[in-house]
């Protein structure tokens, strides 16, 4: 789980949510208009997990560009705020995790910051920080790192603590193998917090973006469950025909089995109010297979029924797909959908976030939803701090502005932001004047003839 994100000089974001950063909690939905750096938030955790997983070892930042990258951000002044390439750019992640095997989840802080050399990002500062002990890699003037442990005590050359090329960090991740066994003990203690930043970053993050995968009348499966569902939620079916086709039995109380994850998705639909239930029929002996949904007793292909289901579909497979701890980063997962199912959307995420310890940062426009998660407050179904919300706006000096919305455990907002979804009474003061503008033309007009 994620507890707190920092951000310098990305995009929109300048320096000021460096220090105090973000916190994050179980459910954290970034509100706000568009094109006022709510993306460029959610950019930092797969930017990291798209550079932890390259096969490059030299490569400090992975920006994307090549086949299998989830991002494609262009160059370092494509990202830079302000396209100032003098500026460094730094992103952190506060990070609790449970080690397999332990009793006591482990918290501790990752941080990296890059300088422009040339044309591409490096490594300025790699740093863990765990309580009071700080375990760094800092670039020095002639391109050399200065390392710092608990314990440590560097080299001393010419009055200075040695500084070299060959300590240089690999994937902004861990330190070399010279650094590593430069700092003997507490070099292994590196490596494990670089294991568990991976572990956080790169094996339990799943995305799923706004632009989701067009129904089709019939699937393909080739009997193997996926890894992940796509960016696209594009391989949702096919995790749902790998539950409904496992050969696990399903025991009561206990997450997985055959048809866990099907009946899990039907009851959600059914929730929301998109559909009755779900089922999956092959076609004839082939390896096709159709989705079809029961609403009032009519069955239909899920491409002959209202395109939302299809578009939220992946939102609810993949809270039960993932595993436990797994965080869930969504962009508009409201997409195409009544504004009463829409309400249905916070109830999943504070139940699943509750039940299965999944954390979802969602990026939304939904006033149903926040509103969901407002009475959900104040019915006791969650807590203020377990349901943290953000409000981001563009600023007049051209960075992005990033507001806590301070809710009461009655679900009230205290700091209510201007226009927050729209401006509702201004449209109705405008709709009455108009109105009594032509009743009056109209009464003038009836008098003349």
């Amino acid at each position: 789980m994620f507890t707190k994100l920092r951000i310098k000089n990305f995009k929109a974001w300048g320096e000021q949510l460096w220090d105090p950063g973000i916190e994050l909690a179980p459910v954290t939905l970034l509100l706000g208009t568009n094109s006022s750096g709510k993306t460029s938030l959610l950019q930092v955790p797969l930017l990291l997990g798209q550079t932890f997983g390259s096969t490059d070892r030299s490569l400090d930042l992975n920006l994307g560009g090549q086949k299998g990258d989830l991002l494609d951000l262009g160059g370092y002044e494509d990202v830079i705020h302000g396209h100032d390439g003098s500026l460094d750019m730094g992103f952190g992640l506060s990070i609790k995790d449970q080690e397999p095997g332990s009793k006591r989840p482990s918290v501790f802080t990752y941080t990296v910051q890059y300088r422009r050399a040339g044309t591409i990002p490096v490594v300025a500062e790699l740093e863990y920080r765990e309580a009071a002990s700080i375990y760094a890699a800092s670039r020095q003037s002639k391109g050399g790192y200065r390392l710092q442990a608990p314990g440590y005590e560097p080299e001393v050359i010419g009055g200075r603590p040695v500084a070299r090329r060959t300590f240089q960090p690999e994937r902004s991740l861990t330190l070399s193998a010279d650094a590593l066994a430069e700092l003997g003990e507490a070099g292994s203690r590196v490596q494990d917090l670089a294991l568990a930043t991976t572990r956080q970053v790169l094996e339990r993050v799943a995305y799923l973006g706004p632009l989701r995968e067009s129904p089709e009348r019939s699937y393909l499966w080739g009997r193997q469950t996926p890894g992940s569902l796509g960016p696209r939620g594009q391989r949702a079916v096919h995790a749902l025909l790998a539950s409904a086709n496992s050969r696990k039995k399903c025991r009561d109380e206990q997450e997985g089995g055959r048809g866990w994850l099907v009946e899990r998705v039907s009851e959600w639909l059914k929730r929301i109010g998109v559909a009755d239930g779900l089922e999956l029929e092959r076609q004839g002996r082939s390896r096709y297979f159709e989705v079809v949904l029961t609403t009032r007793a009519q069955r239909a292909n899920i491409v002959d029924v209202g395109f939302g289901v299809s578009q939220v579909l992946p939102m609810i497979v993949l809270a039960y797909f993932v595993p436990r701890g797994t965080v869930i980063i969504a962009e508009q997962p409201e997409i195409h959908l009544h504004p009463s199912a829409q309400v249905g959307l916070a109830e999943l995420m504070v139940e699943v976030a509750r039940e299965r310890q999944v954390q979802f940062i969602v990026e939304t426009h939904s006033e149903h939803l926040f509103r969901r998660l407002q009475f959900l407050i104040a019915d006791g179904k969650t807590r203020p701090e377990d349901c943290r919300m953000y409000f981001a706006e563009p600023g007049d000096d051209g960075r992005a502005e990033l507001r806590p919305l301070e809710v009461d455990p009655y679900g009230r907002i205290a700091n209510w932001p201007d226009r927050f979804f729209g401006d509702a009474v201004g449209e109705t003061e405008r709709q009455m004047r108009a109105m009594v503008r032509r009743m009056k033309a109209q009464q003038s007009g009836g008098r003349r003839g």
